[in-house]
């Protein structure tokens, strides 16, 4: 398949850590199709969140590249941003003041086209917010602050979902909700999925990278 994304021997290290262990990526290589699904895994402090802000161009790698289909991220920053949706995963990345409707206008319009009421009214009922556009965020529980990005996540036109920890505070029916949108985004989103949950990425990926130490250790196939 033909790599959409590509990280070639990409390291980064946190400026204010002096030391060794201040790499906290150190020459990650991986590629991921277009309508992929790769799963991250690895304990506390392996890289993966540091990994997900460096594809999501949250951070700047101190060694290596990102390319989106075969061009560096730094050349085509626009285009790459233009069809990336990153859920960064609750209780974070929304304003607490602001009602759920209010976040996703000024979401959708900071990547350059403001949903209609219609529109945010359509991603609310799809994740199960139907009733619960005009509540703040500030009042919502942790599974409700999940969906709303979820919601966000669903933004069109996407070629690249990047979701940290997306299960968290998620009950069953949340569950069962994220699994059907990973499932119906298959082939034609490419998705880089971190979660502890290793039973939940053994059904939505098609392959899961181990990251240790901030080096990716070994690859394994859903059919393996």
């Amino acid at each position: 398949m033909t790599a959409l994304l590509e990280l070639d021997d990409v390291g980064y290290r946190y400026p204010h850590r002096k030391n060794e262990r201040g790499d906290v990526l150190r020459g990650v290589s991986l590629t991921v199709a277009a309508g992929e699904a790769v799963g991250i895994v690895g304990s506390n402090g392996s890289g993966k969140s540091t990994l997900l802000k460096v594809l999501a161009t949250l951070l700047r790698p101190t060694r290596g590249r990102v390319l989106f289909r075969g061009v560096p991220v730094a050349r085509s920053l626009r285009a790459y941003r233009a069809g990336l949706n990153y859920c960064a995963g609750a209780p974070q990345g929304f304003y607490p003041r602001l009602t759920a409707e209010e976040n996703l206008r000024f979401s959708s319009g900071m990547k350059g086209r403001m949903l209609s009421r219609g529109e945010i009214a359509a991603l609310l009922d799809r994740v199960g917010l139907t009733e619960s556009g005009d509540v703040t965020y500030a009042r919502f529980s942790l599974g409700m602050r999940q969906r709303l990005h979820l919601a966000a996540v669903l933004f069109e036109p996407a070629t690249v979902w990047i979701l940290d920890e997306p299960t968290n505070g998620l009950d069953s029916d949340g569950m069962a909700l994220l699994q059907g949108l990973l499932g119906e985004a298959g082939g034609r989103v490419a998705r880089v999925v971190v979660s502890h949950d290793a039973d939940f990425l053994s059904r939505v990926v098609d392959r899961t990278l181990h990251l240790r130490d901030g080096k990716v250790m070994c690859s394994s196939s859903r059919s393996s």
